[in-house]
């Protein structure tokens, strides 16, 4: 692998890392309503248009970290087919948090892409 390869692999896994949080946020945002962890695989699959494929290994933790910070709670709920599920959802706090990040990731965007384009400081 070059140096070229690695640094693109690296700036990949942490803009995704970065925003998987938000990203899962955003998807229990949808409906006010609550969803299991597969369920926002899915959900986030389909709103990226298949480009985000996210491990269940990498969503499970992402959950129970925004769970210890208390902008989600988690309740286990039977399911139709097969052994009881753990149903996500958010909290007061979840739905401030997800406001205040959705106004961090626009102000980086648009101050990233004044940098990349050399639009800024004129």
């Amino acid at each position: 692998m070059t140096d070229v390869d690695a640094f693109v692999r690296k700036l990949d896994k942490e803009l995704r890392t970065g925003l998987l949080s938000l990203m899962v946020l955003r998807v229990l945002d949808e409906d006010r309503g609550e969803r299991y962890g597969y369920q926002v695989i899915q959900r986030l699959k389909e709103l990226s248009d298949n480009g985000l494929v996210v491990p269940e290994g990498t969503i499970y933790p992402i959950l129970h970290g925004l769970q210890e910070q208390g902008l989600v709670r988690a309740r286990w709920g039977e399911s139709a087919n097969g052994p009881p599920r753990k149903y996500y959802r958010l909290t007061e706090d979840g739905h401030r948090g997800l406001a205040q990040g959705l106004r961090l990731w626009r102000s980086c965007v648009e101050a990233a892409e004044s940098v990349v384009r050399g639009t800024g400081g004129k």
